[in-house]
């Protein structure tokens, strides 16, 4: 999948995703962090992926291996969510077969090559 080929740029709050959006011109991942999404909330994150929406940028939300939270930002229409490969395989099929329906791209966050700037 091309997406895993995109510099991926791991971010923990509003303000630096909106450097990161600033500063990249070219096709770029903005991996908003698991911890992060926890205590913000995916509601809060959700009006974030909004305001970075770009054409091209992609907003990866992380939910590792917490499937409470995957299924949240499923709920929410993320476009990309990121869990662990490290998640039980029953779990990963049932969150893509939910994904699947409301088109959204289940990826695996160990498959990034993450970098913090």
């Amino acid at each position: 999948m091309k997406i895993y080929e995109y510099l991926t740029l791991l971010t923990f709050d509003f303000e630096e995703a909106i450097e990161y959006s600033k500063k990249y011109k070219q096709k770029i991942n903005i991996f908003y962090s698991f911890k992060s999404i926890l205590w913000q909330g995916p509601k809060l994150v959700k009006v974030i992926e909004r305001k970075l929406k770009r054409k091209n940028h992609n907003f990866i939300a992380e939910a590792n291996l917490n499937i409470g939270l995957a299924l949240s930002l499923i709920e929410l229409d993320f476009k990309y969510l990121a869990i662990s490969k490290k998640m039980d395989d029953n779990l990963i099929l049932k969150v893509n077969s939910i994904a699947k329906k409301k088109k959204i791209k289940i990826l695996i966050s160990e498959n990034f090559t993450i970098t913090t700037n």
